[in-house]
């Protein structure tokens, strides 16, 4: 069998290829994790969520964590995927320590870190196998492939090339000779070793000692392009690589055992496999893995666009990841999450449920405990990418701005109303001139719909007697004198004892010059909106809108 046809690529034997890739010169105990996505256009949540359990095992131990691009499915690849999953990564403070880190350019010993550029390193390891007796090319077309699959269907028997049905792996170095002379396209397969009886224990990091049947199965190993399949690749990259934990999803755990006896024949120890469940949302009355095509929360380009903060994202998968998270995050309020410590034993079995509702409820803890500062920088970015109107408002005055994101952040229960940055445009723009001209319409409309009614001359006397120098509870009492004037009880309570005596409460009161100053009913404290505001600001409008 003329070997050196089947492999031509091939450039190294197995010894220098383990002096190429020797052993990490790291601590014991150190982990080195890799993520290896495929480059189709899409960065899934999983992904994220996957990355995030491997870079933080790998540096919580003083261990690395590298980028792999897994781009051997030609056919399938999207440009621009890859600049999409760096800057992803990037993004949520996930970039890798080693793979590729821009657009053609690597870092790290154990490279190329692209698997459509390791073809020499695949392909020596197959000349081995095939020299070793392990493995043997395979000629079968499509259409023989196709028969084999209907008889096995007839017959009602295990479906797979194995056995007897695998028809060229007896074949003689005659049959291959003339198969290559009249140059047929063939694949490389695995000569498997398992028997009918043989089990195989997999000491899985999360699951626990699982038993799969021992493979039967002469899986392809090379493709008819001379590519490796997801099978090679993962086994020889993850030895030369050195990683030391393959952590991917639970639809692999099928697969382990070609995978343990390909380390096997290769002679090398395997890593130690941690299989996570995929994340799944509730559908009626089931569960389902997030889908891609039907669920736009599986891209995590959503999570961009709807303006989560970042720390939110990631404190929710920490969520996800490790049960713990919680009550370690209510122990530690003020402590950074990078100092959670992620266990694989305590990752669910289970697929985690994807839960709309907490997630947002974990960004509002998580802006509720930034500064108005770091939530004006944070969401000057957001808005710089996503909505560019509001950004060059947000960021004409950053003092002004950022002392509307301080109003009610201080005291026993500070404001916890912000979820996501793209809210921020409806939720605070009234403060902005500009914006608050195109509200004057609508607030117009509800100024005059309330009930009871705003008594004339209140909102000049207002304007009149403002004294932003009053604190709160100057502030306070001088307005319930002012509504004693003009028919408002100091409170519900009072107005409730005598209805007769007023034509509202102070809560009316307030309803008036919010719906003036903010074109809103809802807004924060009155007092301190109108502090951050500034007299000039709060004049003119409550002076304009004596006209209305």
């Amino acid at each position: 069998m003329d070997i050196a046809t089947l492999t031509p690529e091939a450039q190294f034997t197995l010894a220098e290829l383990e002096a190429k890739f020797p052993p990490r010169t790291l601590s014991e105990g150190a982990r080195v994790t890799r993520f290896g996505p495929s480059p189709t256009g899409f960065m899934h949540i999983g992904g994220l969520y996957t990355s995030l359990v491997s870079r933080r095992l790998a540096h919580q131990s003083g261990g690395r964590f590298f980028l792999r691009i897994e781009d051997t499915d030609k056919k399938r690849e999207v440009d621009g995927t890859v600049g999409l999953i760096l800057a992803s990564l990037a993004t949520y403070g996930l970039s890798p320590d080693e793979g590729e880190i821009a657009d053609g350019q690597e870092l790290g010993d154990y490279g190329p870190y692209r698997q459509s550029e390791r073809k020499p390193i695949y392909q020596s390891c197959v000349r081995w196998l095939l020299e070793q007796g392990h493995a043997y090319p395979c000629f079968a077309s499509a259409d023989e492939l196709q028969e084999l699959r209907d008889e096995q269907a007839k017959r009602k028997v295990q479906p797979g090339y194995y056995g007897s049905w695998a028809i060229w792996r007896d074949k003689t170095a005659a049959d291959v000779a003339a198969a290559l002379a009249v140059g047929l396209p063939f694949t490389v397969r695995l000569r498997a070793t398992g028997t009918r009886d043989e089990r195989v224990t997999l000491p899985d990091t999360i699951r626990g000692d699982l038993e799969f049947p021992a493979n039967q199965t002469d899986v392809v190993m090379l493709k008819a392009d001379g590519m490796p399949t997801y099978h090679l690749a993962h086994v020889v990259d993850d030895h030369f690589m050195r990683t030391t934990d393959v952590i991917r999803g639970n639809e692999w755990l099928a697969s382990y055992p070609m995978h343990a006896q390909m380390f096997d024949l290769m002679g090398w120890a395997p890593p130690r496999f941690a299989h996570i469940s995929p994340i799944e949302k509730q559908d009626g009355g089931s569960r389902r893995k997030l889908s891609k095509r039907h669920d736009p929360e599986a891209s995590v380009g959503w999570y961009m666009e709807a303006g989560y903060p970042l720390g939110a994202v990631t404190e929710y998968l920490l969520n996800l990841i490790d049960g713990r998270f919680e009550e370690w995050r209510t122990a530690n309020p003020g402590v950074s999450h990078e100092d959670f410590k992620i266990e694989l034993e305590h990752m669910s079995r289970s697929g985690a449920l994807f839960d709309l509702a907490k997630l947002d409820s974990v960004s509002r803890d998580v802006v509720g405990a930034m500064s108005a500062k770091a939530i004006y920088d944070a969401a000057l970015v957001w808005a710089s990418g996503h909505h560019p109107d509001f950004a060059v408002r947000f960021a004409a005055d950053p003092a002004y701005s950022q002392a509307i994101l301080d109003i009610e952040r201080h005291g026993e229960r500070p404001r916890k109303d912000i979820v996501r940055w793209d809210q921020l445009h409806t939720d605070i723009g009234y403060f902005f001139d500009d914006r608050y001209a195109e509200l004057l319409g609508e607030a117009q409309d509800v100024f005059k719909a309330l009930q009871p009614a705003a008594p004339q001359g209140l909102l000049a006397k207002v304007a009149a007697a403002y004294d932003p120098a009053k604190d709160r509870d100057q502030w306070l009492e001088w307005l319930r004198e002012l509504g004693l004037e003009f028919g408002y009880a100091p409170n519900a309570k009072t107005f409730k004892a005598a209805p007769d005596q007023y034509i509202g409460h102070f809560g009316d009161l307030a309803g008036v010059l919010r719906v003036v100053l903010a074109a809103r009913r809802n807004t924060p404290d009155l007092h301190e909106m109108m502090q951050v505001m500034g007299k000039d600001r709060v004049v003119a409008r409550l002076s304009a809108a004596t006209r209305w």
